[in-house]
């Protein structure tokens, strides 16, 4: 009996044995960034500030540029996630963003029609059909999160900064493509498409509560909550405060603070480790952001330091590379050679569009890279943009982005130093460096329009203790 006590009076005062892990899985509007590369802020970062930790921890697994199809398919991902899953945890799942890529149409019963046309295909494969694929998506994640004997919740994507005027967010701003969509029927593609606004059929939002109400799952209605945030403050102090500069996805600290807090909210609300939560006065959230800094020291070089620049290898992803000198021009391609148009409206990375630069660690001692450089040109456009990511192996796991420029100077280097405290390549492991380029914010597809690398350096040590 006394080895059994502690769990019984646990089940008696509803006190978890041991602390409950709250998994996040989404996009670029959820994940974790580097401060120091960026501005940007998802609010699975801060999520945390609202549970009491001995009970409750988070595991933020947001990953930037994911769709519902995308964050499943790839291994570093949901596989992953699943692998640090214990009976008892819950798992947050919030997409719509990037499943919007291809206007609605899932990109690929899109890319079979262009194959049957005798057209290349979309290397974008992130694109779903709200009431199809999209919604098969969840319930991929809904029933192998139950059969991990965890509990899902679907959470509503945040609303985009699309302010209509001062009273009215954008219909697509609320992830309903209702107004101007794609559609496949019979056998033609239907562009420039809309439906009234009673018609859900294009809304990501609504098609997800139908499988939340289908499936028995709780539902955070988090799009609605953050248009009314975002009405009570106005467009001026949004774009002022609340977002990135020049950016109506992406929220900045404070916008994140006040999503997580939102989303703290609603899980109370639904009865969702209500007993853990306190969702703080916003006046208290300084305090808690300095208490939850980070203060660990940076560890310190071994003696036996050897410096040096590494071998790497430089290889391509739907990306054409020519020379001009020592400068390496990439341009946007469908299969390595071929030059494409790059796409319109994007807002994020393509994680199966890239760069990579490739770095092994010999099989008797590990790397510790120290810093990272290179210029980086974009030419013909000043809407270039990109994100420098690590991951290691072939599946490219333990994602981390270290670098983010939005909108690259037309013409004019733009150096790039990075330099991370806790970077190690353990013997015979790879490590991978991607440089994941886009066009930000443009209204068709452009043409003629690459980005340049340059003077690219990886330095660090070798440490034959490891």
């Amino acid at each position: 009996m006394k080895k059994t006590l502690p769990i019984v009076l646990a089940a008696i005062l509803c006190l978890p044995v041991h602390a409950v892990k709250v998994h996040t899985i989404g996009d670029s509007t959820m994940s974790d960034y580097k401060p120091s590369a960026t501005d940007k802020r998802g609010w699975g970062t801060y999520l945390g500030l609202f549970f009491n930790t001995e009970f409750v921890t988070v595991n933020n697994r947001g990953k930037s540029g994911a769709s519902t199809r995308t964050f499943y398919e790839q291994p570093a991902f949901w596989t992953s996630v699943k692998s640090q899953m214990t009976a008892g945890d819950y798992v947050l799942i919030q997409f719509a963003h990037n499943d919007e890529k291809d206007n609605g149409v899932d990109v690929l019963e899109h890319n079979a029609y262009l194959r049957a046309h005798g057209e290349p295909e979309l290397t974008d494969l992130r694109g779903t059909c709200p009431n199809t694929t999209y919604k098969a998506y969840l319930r991929r994640y809904i029933d192998e999160t139950r059969e991990l004997g965890c509990t899902p919740v679907l959470v509503a994507p945040i609303c985009r900064k699309y302010f209509l005027n001062d009273s009215t967010i954008r219909r697509n701003g609320q992830h309903d493509l209702g107004d101007k969509f794609s559609r496949l029927h019979d056998g033609e593609l239907l562009l420039n498409q809309s439906v009234p606004a009673d018609d859900h059929s294009m809304d990501y939002v609504w098609q997800m509560q139908q499988v939340a109400e289908e499936m028995n799952v709780p539902f955070l209605d988090i799009t609605t909550a953050t248009r009314e945030l975002y009405l009570s403050y106005g467009n001026d102090y949004c774009t002022a405060k609340l977002f990135c500069q020049g950016d109506k996805t992406h929220t900045s600290e404070l916008g994140a603070i006040l999503v997580a807090r939102l989303a703290a909210g609603l899980l109370k609300q639904a009865g969702i480790l209500a007993e853990y939560i306190t969702v703080h006065e916003l006046s208290e959230i300084t305090d808690l952001l300095s208490a939850a800094g980070d203060h660990s020291s940076e560890v310190s070089a071994p003696k036996n330091v050897q410096c040096s620049t590494f071998n790497y290898q430089l290889s391509t992803r739907n990306l054409c590379a020519d020379t001009k000198g020592a400068t390496q021009r990439f341009h946007n391609s469908d299969n390595g050679k071929t030059k494409a148009p790059w796409p319109a409206d994007e807002i994020d990375e393509n994680a199966v569009r890239y760069i990579d630069l490739a770095v092994t660690a010999p099989a008797d001692s590990a790397l510790r890279i120290t810093r990272i450089s290179m210029d980086l040109t974009a030419v013909g456009t000043a809407a270039m943009s990109c994100h420098i990511n690590t991951g290691f192996g072939d599946n490219f796991t333990d994602v981390h982005t270290y670098y983010e420029k939005v909108a690259l100077p037309k013409n004019a280097q733009t150096p790039v130093a990075i330099a991370p405290t806790h970077l190690t390549v353990h013997a015979g492991k790879t490590l991978h460096i991607r440089i994941l380029p886009w066009l930000n914010d443009e209204s068709a597809p452009r043409s003629g329009k690459y980005i340049c690398l340059s003077n690219i350096r990886i330095e660090g040590y070798t440490d034959i203790t490891k």
